[in-house]
C-alpha cells in the first residue's frame, strides 16, 4: 500500500527513500518515482496577485520557490525552465535532441498554475487514437509520429482583466417591401406580374456598449500556432491554484517568448473585435441589419498576471517540416496537424466513385 505523507514539500525530498518526488496528475499530489510514497500538496485557490499595466513585478516575483535553470533548443530556439536537478533529452516543440543549458534567468515567476490532471499514459492513448483516425496521413509520417516522444510542458499565458467602454457610429438597416413588375413565362407566353421585393432603408446609428473582460488569455508562446491551441481548449480556470514549485516537479515550463506589453496589444485587438461585434448586436436589437463604421474603446482597471497551463506536446518531422500534436493536460482533449498523402486521397476518391457507380448499376437493373 502506498504510504501517504503530510509534509512541506519545498525540499522536494521523499521521506521514504530520500529521492526527489514529482507531481502526480492522477493523485493530485507529489509522488516518489522510486518508492511510490505520496506527499500531499495543499492547493491554494486564493486569487493570485494582479499587476496594473504600469507596474513591474518586484524582485520577489522572480523567486520560483526552487532552483531553476533554462535550456535552449538549438533547432527552434525555444527556452524552457527546468528544476536544477532535472534534465531534458529533447525539445518538446520540435523534437530536436540538441538542447543546451542557457545562462539566462528563468524570469518572472507565474502568479498561478493549472496543475496537470491527466497522466502521461492517458495522453499517449489520446495521441495514438488521434493518429489512428488520420486516414490520409502517409504511412511513413505515422511511423515517425509514433516514434516521437511526448512531454508535459506548462505553457505560459498572460491573463488580462479590463473594463472596456466603447462608443460607436454606424448604420441601422430596416427592411421594407415594394411591388415591382417582373416578366415571366406562363404557358409559353410572356406575361408581366407584380412581385414582392425586399429593400433596406439605412439610417444613422450611434451608441455605447461596455464589457468587463476577466482573465482574457493570451499565449506567451510563439512556438505553437494559435489555431492548434484553440483546438484543444477550453481550460476550466476555476482550477487555477497559486503557483507552487511542486507543480513543476517532473515537468518543464516554457519561458515566455511574448512580453507583457506585446500580449496586451494582442488582447486589445481581441477586445476591439468583440466590442465591434457587441456594437453590431446593439444595433440589431432594434434593426434588421447593422453596419459599424467606427468604434472607440476606453480601457480602465486593466491588470495582468502570468499563469501556466498544462499541455502534452509531441513533435515529428516529415519532409523537413515539423508537425505538432497537442493534448490538453487538464481534459485530455487531443488535436494536431499531420501531412496529407495525395495518393491516399486519390485512392479514396477512386473507391468512392467505384462504389457510387456500382450502386447506380445495381439500382438501374432493379428498375
Amino acid at each position: 500500500m502506498t504510504d501517504v505523507q503530510q509534509q512541506a514539500t519545498e525540499t522536494f525530498s521523499c521521506k521514504g527513500c530520500g529521492g526527489r518526488p514529482v507531481w502526480d496528475p492522477e493523485s493530485g499530489n507529489m509522488k516518489c518515482p522510486f518508492c511510490g510514497s505520496v506527499t500531499q500538496v495543499e492547493k491554494d485557490h486564493t486569487p493570485p496577485t494582479e499587476y496594473a499595466l504600469g507596474d513591474a513585478p518586484t524582485a520577489a516575483a522572480r523567486d520560483w520557490g526552487d532552483k531553476k535553470r533554462v535550456i535552449r533548443c538549438e533547432g527552434c530556439g525555444a527556452q524552457t525552465v527546468l528544476g536544477a536537478n532535472e534534465s531534458a533529452t529533447f525539445c518538446p516543440f520540435c523534437g530536436s535532441p540538441h538542447v543546451l543549458e542557457d545562462q539566462s534567468e528563468a524570469g518572472i515567476c507565474p502568479e498561478s498554475v493549472l496543475p496537470f490532471a491527466v497522466a502521461q499514459k492517458t495522453a499517449v492513448t489520446s495521441f495514438r487514437s488521434w493518429l489512428k483516425h488520420k486516414l490520409f496521413a502517409p504511412s511513413k509520417a505515422k511511423k515517425m509520429a509514433q516514434l516521437g516522444q511526448i512531454a508535459g510542458v506548462y505553457l505560459p499565458h498572460w491573463a488580462y482583466d479590463d473594463q472596456a467602454d466603447s462608443t460607436y457610429v454606424g448604420e441601422a438597416g430596416y427592411h421594407y417591401y415594394v411591388e415591382v413588375p417582373r416578366t415571366v413565362t406562363r404557358d409559353g407566353k410572356q406575361v408581366t406580374e407584380m412581385q414582392r421585393e425586399q429593400r433596406t432603408r439605412w439610417e444613422p446609428a450611434a451608441g455605447r456598449v461596455d464589457e468587463f473582460f476577466d482573465d482574457l488569455l493570451i499565449p506567451g508562446s510563439k512556438r505553437l500556432e494559435q489555431h492548434l491551441l484553440e483546438r484543444v481548449q477550453p481550460y476550466d480556470l476555476k482550477g487555477l491554484c497559486r503557483y507552487r514549485a511542486e507543480y513543476l516537479s517532473g515537468f518543464a515550463a516554457e519561458k515566455p517568448a511574448v512580453t507583457m506589453e506585446d500580449g496586451w496589444q494582442d488582447a486589445k485587438n481581441r477586445i476591439e473585435n468583440q466590442m465591434r461585434e457587441k456594437a453590431r448586436q446593439d444595433i440589431l436589437s432594434h434593426a434588421d441589419e447593422a453596419r459599424v463604421s467606427s468604434i472607440r474603446t476606453k480601457h480602465t482597471d486593466t491588470k495582468y498576471k502570468l499563469t501556466l497551463l498544462p499541455m502534452y506536446l509531441s513533435s515529428f518531422t516529415y519532409k523537413d517540416k515539423v508537425y505538432h500534436v497537442l493534448v490538453n493536460g487538464q481534459t485530455g482533449k487531443c488535436s494536431g496537424e499531420a501531412p496529407v498523402s495525395p495518393a491516399r486521397v486519390a485512392a479514396a476518391i477512386a473507391i468512392g466513385a467505384a462504389v457510387c457507380y456500382g450502386l447506380y448499376m445495381l439500382f438501374s437493373r432493379v428498375i
